[in-house]
């Protein structure tokens, strides 16, 4: 009789541990959707902070200014360690990992290595065009301050949430290295942003040179 009862007791302590895994495995996906809709404050960061979720925002962009100069720096310094003829194709800015503020990547090519080279990830990919084809980058005069005008005169608010995957992505667009709609006049530099609107994500190209926005159709 024992024998039974604790066969039936270690029965029922199977089926209860059974419905618990269950109830978390349908819990985890629906958390996980839930944080990816609508992102919290990291913790310790003061909600307001650029970068408090996780995420920029529109907003953000009013202030970034001031760290483009240490953050070109540092991404710089990266670049010359690889290849000291580097030169900067591509700047990104997004958010810092698990902390509030900005971080600054470039893309950077080397004649030498024939080749781009990623900051945030130390990936390396070499390409076959001719060196005189590949642009370089001029930092000299990015304000993403004139760019958050011309996203709010557009009718972008202040809280809308840049795509996660995207922040804000800027570079020379040229005859060999498009970079924005056809229309996008050439020979100019561009910051692309991916906005998220009502759901869905919204792609533009600002002019760094005189703010006009740019949009597939």
């Amino acid at each position: 009789m024992f024998f039974h009862q604790s066969m039936h007791v270690r029965h029922f302590r199977y089926r209860v541990m059974l419905g618990v895994m269950t109830a978390l495995m349908l819990l985890v996906p629906l958390s996980t959707s839930a944080q990816d809709a609508t992102p919290g404050v990291l913790p310790g960061q003061d909600p307001n902070a650029p970068c408090a979720n996780g995420r920029l925002r529109v907003q953000d962009l009013t202030l970034v200014d001031s760290s483009l100069d240490q953050g070109l720096q540092r991404s710089e310094d990266k670049a010359k360690a690889w290849q000291p003829d580097s030169r900067l194709y591509t700047l990104r800015l997004g958010c810092p990992l698990l902390t509030s503020g900005y971080q600054w990547e470039g893309v950077y090519f080397s004649e030498d290595a024939q080749a781009f080279y990623s900051t945030d990830t130390g990936a390396i990919d070499a390409v076959d065009d001719d060196p005189a084809t590949i642009p370089t980058l001029d930092p000299a005069g990015i304000s993403l301050q004139n760019v958050y005008r011309s996203l709010v005169r557009a009718g972008f608010g202040d809280g809308l949430l840049l795509s996660a995957q995207g922040g804000v992505t800027i570079r020379t667009s040229t005859d060999t290295h498009p970079f924005g709609p056809p229309e996008a006049p050439r020979n100019q530099v561009y910051a692309h942003i991916a906005i998220e609107v009502s759901g869905q994500t919204t792609d533009v190209w600002v002019s760094i040179a005189d703010g006009t926005i740019y949009r597939y159709p």
